[in-house]
C-alpha cells in the first residue's frame, strides 16, 4: 500500500505566518483577474458595455416589428385617428362649403370627382396636395391651388387651358390646346375660327406650326386648315381655297418669305391655286387654268375710227 505520510497543520498562531498566507493568496487572486483579462480582447468590455445599453432598445424594437407585422400596430393607429378626426367633426371641423376661382369651361362634377370629399366629412382629413394632383389630370385644367381654410371650407383656384385648334382624326373633331392636350370632343361649334389640323400626329406637331403662324398673321387669318403629309411636313388650306406647300424644316422662314411677297404683290388673292415653298429661297406658284388661258389670248387690237 501507498505510504501517506501525514502534513503537519499551517501555523496561525504565528503573526507572521498569518500575514504571509493572506499576502499568497491576494497574491494569487490578482494573477488570477490579470488573467481573465488578458484572456479577452480589447473590444469585448466596450461592446458588453453597448450591448446592455442596447438591449432595451432591441426589445422595443423586436416588440415594434411584431406588432407592425401582425397588423395590430395599424389597428390601433387607425383607431386612434378616427377618434380624433370624430372629435374635430364635433368641434365643427367638417366641410361645410367648396368655392373655386377661375373655373369657366370645366365641368363642376369633374371638379368634385376629383377632390373625392363629401358635405360634413373631416376637414383635418382632406390631403389638399393630392386633390391637386386629381384636379391637374382633368383636361381643361392645366394649373390647380387647394387649400383648407378651417373650420370648414376647401377653396379651389384653377387656370384652364386655352382652345387653340380643331383636331381631325379618322373622322372624329376634338378640340385641342397649344400644348396638343385634347380638351374635349362635344360641343365644338362654340370654336367656329380655329383652324383645323389634320393627321394622326397633329397634336404634337401641331402647336409649333401655329407659333410659327402667329408670328405672320397676315397668312395665319386666312388659314382654315393645316394637314400634316407622311408626319414629316404640313399643307396649308387658305380659306379662299388656296393651297400652301410648306418644307419640312424652316417653317418660320418659309412663312416669312410667303408673307412679303404677298404683302408686296397681293399674291394669296389673285387667281392662285396652290403656292409651292418647299425649296428653300424659291417660290413656284400655280394658276388656275383660267388665269393661264388668259395669258395666252393675245390683247385684243383696238379699231381705228
Amino acid at each position: 500500500m501507498p505510504r501517506v505520510t501525514p502534513t503537519a497543520p499551517p501555523t496561525t498562531d504565528n503573526p507572521r505566518a498569518r500575514f504571509a498566507e493572506t499576502q499568497k493568496r491576494a497574491t494569487l487572486r490578482a494573477a488570477q483577474e490579470a488573467n481573465r483579462r488578458r484572456a479577452l480582447p480589447r473590444w469585448a468590455e466596450p461592446a458588453m458595455k453597448i450591448a446592455r445599453r442596447a438591449a432595451p432598445v432591441l426589445v422595443l424594437a423586436a416588440v415594434g416589428a411584431w406588432a407592425w407585422g401582425t397588423g395590430y400596430a395599424q389597428m390601433v393607429t387607425h383607431t386612434a385617428t378616427e377618434k380624433v378626426l370624430a372629435a374635430s367633426v364635433e368641434a365643427g371641423l367638417s366641410v361645410q362649403d367648396i368655392t373655386v376661382v377661375g373655373r369657366d369651361k370645366a365641368a363642376s362634377a369633374d371638379l368634385l370627382a376629383a377632390l373625392e370629399v363629401q358635405r360634413g366629412a373631416p376637414i383635418l382629413a382632406f390631403d389638399p396636395h393630392q386633390a391637386r394632383t386629381a384636379l391637374e389630370q382633368i383636361p381643361w385644367v392645366r394649373q390647380a391651388r387647394v387649400e383648407r381654410r378651417l373650420p370648414d371650407t376647401i377653396a379651389l383656384t384653377i387656370v384652364e387651358r386655352e382652345p387653340m385648334a380643331l383636331w381631325q382624326q379618322d373622322r372624329q373633331m376634338r378640340l385641342i390646346d397649344a400644348d396638343g392636350i385634347v380638351l374635349t370632343a362635344s360641343d365644338l361649334s362654340k370654336w367656329p375660327n380655329l383652324p383645323l389640323l389634320v393627321g394622326p400626329d397633329a397634336p404634337k406637331r401641331g402647336p409649333a406650326l401655329l407659333r410659327s403662324l402667329a408670328k405672320e398673321p397676315s397668312i395665319g387669318q386666312m388659314v382654315e386648315a393645316a394637314v400634316l403629309v407622311g408626319g414629316r411636313r404640313w399643307d396649308l388650306r387658305l380659306k379662299n381655297g388656296v393651297d400652301i406647300k410648306l418644307p419640312e424644316h424652316d417653317v418660320a422662314e418659309a412663312l416669312h418669305q410667303l408673307a412679303l411677297v404677298h404683302q408686296t404683290n397681293d399674291v394669296l388673292n389673285k387667281d392662285v391655286v396652290a403656292i409651292d415653298l418647299r425649296i428653300r429661297d424659291r417660290l413656284s406658284i400655280q394658276t388656275s387654268a383660267a388665269a393661264a388661258d388668259l395669258r395666252r389670248k393675245p390683247p385684243e387690237k383696238k379699231q381705228k375710227t
